[in-house]
């Protein structure tokens, strides 16, 4: 049954905080509405212009009250900072203590020791103050109603009495809420507006225990309308001026379904708003509001939580908000909620009602300067990453908008179409990344494992960010950028990425392939080879003499049967197709190249003929004519089946050679840097068990050039790390690729 009473406007979704009495005297509190709102920080919105410029709203905040001139904030963090902010030009007022207030106004209040002091924010006059000391004890705060307390009291019966208590021309007046029965518990208390309020209670009326929601006239502090509610949960409730509802919540919490009953009379339709979650409403006009809350996703975004909007008289259903994290009813039967929207992004929104028939309209009122959907907001990626002068991984990292993602990130190089996908990790604040050290792994993760972990080839790059929301909250956002990797040239690196690496021409004679290397070497883990292409059965004999052409990659000479001498030009992953040199090299029985023996920064080459002596090909860095006319510097060399360029091995002026005799001997020859040696050192024996010889480069890393050797009879690489002492360049031999029988012809 209706009563007949003041115009009302909706209520918002309300919780009781009951402050407790001590010592006679009235302790004050926020009249804030239930468990939802109390977690949730809902939030209550002035009416605005539709030329009034959209305010700041703080990050992490939420709104606890809104009046017809500003907002009240609660900012969460060590300490809390509340806040009122002004609609006309954003200014914030800090509070130095958490404020009580009355809904859907500007009035905060203060109170100390059962003194109230109710500032209007709006005005600026002077405060009202309420002393409740001569009231006696008993009361505990309800809520505000504008310049007016409304309390809780105990009767004599053991039920609950309400009392509106205030000033009248300076004169403290008490009035006790009339129409509800003597046994009253009261369950809940909204205020709806500065002169009405929804409470819920159970009392006895004629005769039987009821559940009912009550409108109350704060003004005549009376009961003016009454309507039946299960004896099932009843959580939220709303009011506007042609409705009143609440959301009903069954026993088992199996349902939740929400009530809406035109005033004055019996007419309720349940509507099911696909959620058996709490809800919290509103009423806008001829449209039911809700969204579903959690009461402990304090400020968590969630698509879960959209604000939805239902006609009353068609049953339409649309989406006003992609999520909110708080809502609460605003003056002139408006709603504000904080939430977003893809257009508007994060803010703080009023809901109004439209014409009508039509929907609500939307308004951003005050902004976080938030993107709703998800952004790359920046991203830490250099132009150029020079892995000869980082000492340490770098560091690369995306920023997004926020930290709720699923991130994967693919890096592209661009000459070889080489994809690699890093772990990437979560460091806080929306920023993800990893620390790269040069290494480029073909796995999923980016893990290195006995077949997968090489440095990256040198030159461009493309990466790609595919960041998914985890709150379902838009769609997925994707971003590509470029960055180049940059290295000095070094000797016997094929493919571009700052390490040598070997070439076998396998034991078909045919197929060429290259093996990377990685650093640290301990055992390098072995990777599948890389083709180098067929027809290579042609050649009788090859050498890598490091950079002939001039253009900073490492090249290949092969000689014919014939005697001809081709260049295979390198392209950093392949080779260039073939130039001839010349011909008649066949005269020679050992060729060798990879040490700058003259001192000009170019890779010289140099022949034994088959009367012994020894002849050096200057380096020219030409592409067509890369060696000069040969130049005699020594004789005496057929002694040795196998004479390797080392680079500089000793410490001198240049380029050094190391031979090895019938009886496995290996003699240093230290060069001058004329093309000349000084006489050979002995630096070791036993090498015949070793069918090739390279000279590696610096395979390690450590400034000093290395030695490369296969067996003869099973093809296991070893590798001979260089000391950088003459007397004994290389150190004991250990096994360079793990478990590997390589086989064929190395170089």
């Amino acid at each position: 049954m209706a009563h007949t009473g003041t115009t009302r406007r909706r209520l918002t979704a309300a919780v009781v905080v009951t402050l407790a009495v001590t010592a006679g005297t009235l302790a004050a509190g926020p009249a804030v509405a239930g468990p939802v709102t109390a977690a949730t920080g809902a939030v209550a919105a002035p009416a605005q212009s539709a030329d009034q410029d959209v305010v700041p709203f703080p990050v992490d905040a939420v709104v606890v009250n809104v009046g017809p001139t500003g907002f009240l904030s609660f900012q969460s963090g060590p300490t809390g900072v509340w806040r009122w902010t002004r609609f006309s030009d954003g200014v914030s007022t800090v509070l130095p203590e958490k404020p009580g207030w009355a809904d859907r106004t500007d009035v905060l209040s203060r109170a100390e020791n059962g003194v109230f002091r109710l500032s209007d924010m709006g005005t600026g006059a002077d405060p009202v103050v309420i002393d409740t000391n001569p009231l006696g004890g008993g009361h505990t705060v309800a809520g505000f109603a504008g310049t007016d307390i409304v309390t809780k009291k105990a009767n004599a019966t053991g039920g609950t009495e309400l009392h509106v208590i205030g000033l009248r021309e300076g004169v403290l007046v008490d009035h006790t809420v009339t129409g509800l029965p003597a046994d009253t518990v009261l369950t809940a208390f909204n205020m709806d507006s500065p002169g009405s309020a929804v409470i819920r209670y159970t009392g006895t009326v004629d005769g039987v225990k009821r559940n009912r929601a009550a409108v109350v006239d704060i003004a005549a502090h009376a009961v003016v309308e009454e309507y039946e509610t299960p004896a099932t949960s009843v959580t939220t409730t709303a009011l506007s001026a042609t409705h009143i509802a609440w959301v009903e919540v069954g026993e088992d919490s199996s349902t939740t379904k929400v009530a809406v009953t035109r005033r004055g009379t019996d007419e309720t339709v349940r509507h099911d708003v696909g959620t058996t979650n709490s809800v919290a409403v509103e009423l806008v006009g001829d449209w039911l509001t809700y969204r579903q809350f959690s009461q402990y996703a304090y400020g968590t975004w969630n698509a879960r939580y959209a604000l939805y909007a239902r006609s009353l008289t068609t049953g339409e259903t649309v989406k006003l908000l992609e999520h909110t994290t708080s809502s609460a009813s605003g003056p002139d039967g408006t709603q504000l909620a904080r939430g977003g929207t893809f257009e508007q992004d994060e803010g703080l929104y009023r809901i109004a009602p439209g014409a009508v028939g039509a929907r609500p309209v939307v308004t951003l009122v005050a902004s976080t300067g938030e993107p709703t959907a998800l952004k790359l907001l920046s991203h830490g990626i250099p132009e150029t990453i020079d892995f000869d002068r980082e000492t340490a991984p770098v560091q690369l990292n995306w920023t997004l908008s926020r930290q709720s993602t699923r991130v994967r990130i693919d890096m592209v190089h661009t000459a070889t179409g080489k994809t690699w996908k890093p772990d990437v990790s979560h460091l806080g604040g929306g920023v993800v990344g990893f620390k790269w050290d040069g290494m480029y792994a073909a796995g999923w993760n980016g893990v290195r494992s006995y077949k997968d972990g090489v440095p990256a080839p040198n030159g461009a790059y493309t990466w790609r960010l595919t960041a998914e929301p985890l709150d379902g909250i838009g769609p997925a956002v994707e971003k590509t950028g470029s960055f180049t990797v940059v290295r000095k040239a070094v000797p016997h690196d094929f493919n571009d990425n700052g390490t040598p690496d070997l070439l076998i021409r396998e034991p078909s004679g045919s197929h060429l392939s290259l093996y990377n290397t990685s650093s640290p070497l301990g055992a390098w883990p072995v990777t599948p080879s890389v083709p180098l292409g067929t027809g290579w059965d042609i050649y009788d004999a090859f050498l890598s003499p490091g950079d002939v052409a001039g253009d900073g990659r490492a090249d290949v000479l092969a000689r014919d049967t014939k005697g001809v001498l081709w260049l295979h030009q390198g392209t950093g992953r392949a080779f260039a197709p073939r130039v001839r040199v010349g011909g008649g090299w066949q005269i020679y029985k050992q060729l060798t190249g990879g040490s700058d023996l003259t001192g000009d920064g170019r890779a010289d080459l140099v022949a034994t003929d088959t009367a012994g002596d020894l002849w050096l090909y200057k380096g020219t860095g030409s592409a067509t004519a890369p060696f000069a006319p040969r130049v005699k510097t020594g004789h005496g060399w057929g002694i040795y089946n196998k004479i390797i360029a080392t680079g500089n091995i000793g410490g001198g002026p240049a380029g050094d050679l190391v031979a090895r005799d019938k009886d496995g001997v290996l003699w240093l020859y230290l060069g001058k840097g004329d093309g000349t040696f000084a006489a050979r050192t002995r630096i070791g024996g036993g090498w015949n068990t070793y069918s090739d010889i390279v000279g590696f480069g610096d395979a390690d890393r450590d400034g000093r050039p290395d030695l490369m050797a296969l067996t003869a009879w099973d093809g296991v690489p070893y590798f001979y790390k260089g000391t950088g002492d003459w007397k004994a360049p290389f150190s004991a031999r250990s096994e360079a690729y793990g478990y590997a029988h390589l086989g064929g012809t190395a170089f």
